[in-house]
């Protein structure tokens, strides 16, 4: 008689340990898990409190990890950064997706203005641009038309304003026929006062 309690009591207990292991499995897996954090934005700071990084969605709408200056700087100082650096126009340096969810790199210089942009057209194809404090000076990559679109395929080397063209054309051989690339270059040798002004994009 004993032998059997022992043995029943031997069944329930496996039993039981059978329906409640997966629960005591979990529940242990996930006091070992690694919190999750989640915010809106995290900013960097040096050791006076200065923000000089941020991580976040900026007033531009645009999902960024951007950097502004390390140097100790004055909201009001003449020349420098605030710590705003939600504000897109304050980083020095950003990476991130456009509103559009576009991928984009910036870098500006002191006086806030871009220097070098990379970006996606909005069919996917890339553009680089170096500029100075007045306008774009250079650009590598697709050749947009005045209609850009899908079909625009010309790429090159540009320097602005139209002094140099370096690249390929892409176009229809003839009416229905094959779809083919030629290469150009073409300089520009009027002269042009310099520094010729235009407005660029921020």
């Amino acid at each position: 008689m004993k032998q059997i309690v022992l043995i029943v009591a031997a069944m329930l207990c496996g039993f039981l340990g059978g329906i409640f292991s997966p629960f005591v499995t979990r529940d242990l897996e996930q006091s070992h898990a690694k919190p999750l954090v989640r915010a809106r934005s995290f900013e960097l700071v040096n050791e006076t409190g200065q923000v000089i990084s941020y991580w976040g969605v900026d007033k531009g709408n645009n999902a960024v990890l951007a950097f502004g200056s390390r140097r100790p700087v004055t909201p009001t100082g003449p020349g420098q950064f605030p710590f705003e650096l939600d504000d897109p126009h304050k980083q020095l340096a950003a990476i991130g997706l456009l509103g559009d969810d576009g991928p984009f790199l910036f870098f500006r210089g002191a006086d806030g203005k871009t220097r070098v942009r990379q970006y996606l057209s909005a069919d996917g194809k890339p553009i680089l641009m170096m500029e100075d404090e007045n306008s774009w000076r250079i650009a590598l990559g697709i050749d947009q038309s005045d209609t850009p679109g899908p079909q625009d395929n010309d790429w090159a080397l540009q320097f602005y304003p139209e002094r140099v063209w370096l690249g390929m054309h892409t176009f229809k051989d003839k009416v229905g026929g094959p779809t083919v690339v030629q290469g150009g270059f073409s300089v520009n040798r009027d002269k042009l006062k310099y520094p010729f002004e235009q407005p660029s994009p921020r």
